[in-house]
């Protein structure tokens, strides 16, 4: 190893009152990607602090939704970009909870996003940091934080952007969630939201009943055939998980809504999938009825690589040589903008930020020492990031 360990040790204990300071400020800043005017406040905070620290940043529109800020540090370095990721948005909207909700209690931390995941973002800020402090020039390193990932970048063309921003990288270490079984992820399922709603004609159900054009009824002939688009061995699922129709037995309903949850395994899952569903759509079982689809949100599969699982080699060689233990790989069915890097063909690991649980909850926490300790992991690896390229020629 020719990273200095002691030496990014010592970085990290004489920084830790520094960093929980700057991960508190995070998580006091509430907001969620449809607090558009609050998040480009954090990705303004974001971008005065790397800026004092002399990295060059960019805020860029993402139309529609918060800015994406990208920091760079030696962007003239020769050699393809090492890229640091993660999300400033929480699920929790701005006041859902009150004021500088951050706090820690017996090494744990607590509030909205503790872990999913300002931490995150704070060890990516404390990485460029330790990299310019110990004269890396090895290559360019990119921080690209957005704003919208919890709700899928639904509005905005934050996912293009993200795409653009990672063309031609070396490899993405991707900040978010750390697990508590101590596994990087390597792959994740991509998922679609999609809503159908079908339309029929109300009618009282003693004498109109053959008026009547029961949308219900016609919703109830086209959940088999949804449910059946699955193909578990294949890793693509649909289960319908809402429904919601009528409103008193003697009437015929007109009206029958229901929400899809779709998760699968492999990019070409996602097209494939809307397609069905839309000729399942267009199918007409009773006569009068009309059928909408609605794709309210979707990401693609994070496709697991033998060059996901180089990366994460690299990234235990690295842990071992600091006195960790090696991470397991795990592929989940959570996802990340991971899949993003991956689209582009970047090899990535995601999970990598401090160990917590409690994600998308009010019992949110995260584990304040093994923040500390996976920014040490991290520094090591970004300061070894060579070692790796030089296997991948």
């Amino acid at each position: 190893m020719h990273a200095p360990i002691d030496e990014i040790k010592q970085f990290v204990n004489r920084n830790q009152y520094e960093m929980l300071l700057f991960w508190e400020a995070l998580v006091n800043m509430q907001g969620s990607g449809t607090d558009i005017a609050q998040i480009n406040r954090i990705m303004e905070f974001l971008k005065k602090h790397f800026e004092a620290e002399g990295f060059s940043c960019r805020l860029i529109d993402s139309k529609g939704g918060p800015d994406v800020l990208v920091a760079e540090y030696g962007k003239n370095f020769p050699g393809k970009p090492l890229i640091l990721a993660g999300h400033c948005d929480t699920v929790f909207s701005d006041g859902d909870y009150p004021p500088d909700p951050f706090y820690i209690k017996d090494g744990i931390a607590y509030g909205p996003g503790v872990v999913d995941m300002k931490m995150g973002i704070m060890q990516a800020f404390y990485v460029m940091i330790a990299l310019k402090q110990f004269g890396f020039k090895d290559r360019p390193v990119k921080v690209i934080f957005v704003g919208n990932e919890e709700i899928s970048h639904i509005g905005s063309i934050v996912d293009k952007i993200v795409m653009d921003e990672a063309k031609g990288a070396l490899c993405c270490f991707n900040m978010e969630t750390g697990r508590m079984d101590n596994c990087l992820t390597v792959g994740r399922k991509g998922g679609v939201d999609c809503h159908i709603i079908v339309r029929g004609k109300s009618g009282h159900a003693g004498n109109e009943y053959t008026i009547g054009r029961n949308a219900i009824v016609e919703m109830a002939y086209k959940i088999p055939l949804l449910q059946n688009l699955s193909k578990v061995d294949e890793g693509l699922t649909v289960s319908v998980g809402v429904i919601k129709g009528g409103t008193v037995s003697n009437a015929i309903p007109d009206y029958c809504y229901v929400e899809l949850d779709i998760r699968y395994s492999q990019v070409k899952h996602m097209e494939y999938i809307k397609e069905e569903i839309r000729k399942i759509g267009e199918m007409t079982f009773i006569e009068g009825t009309t059928t909408e689809i609605q794709f309210v949100s979707s990401m693609p599969a994070f496709e697991e690589t033998q060059a996901n699982h180089e990366l994460l080699a690299h990234i235990n060689k690295c842990a071992v040589a600091c006195g960790y233990p090696v991470f397991g790989s795990i592929y989940v069915g959570g996802m990340s903008d991971a899949a993003y890097f991956g689209l582009m063909g970047v090899p990535t690991v995601c999970s990598m930020g401090g160990q917590g649980s409690g994600a998308h909850t009010r019992e949110e926490k995260c584990i304040v020492q093994s923040v500390f300790d996976r920014t040490v992991i991290a520094i090591a690896s970004a300061m070894e990031i060579d070692d790796y390229a030089q296997k991948q020629i």
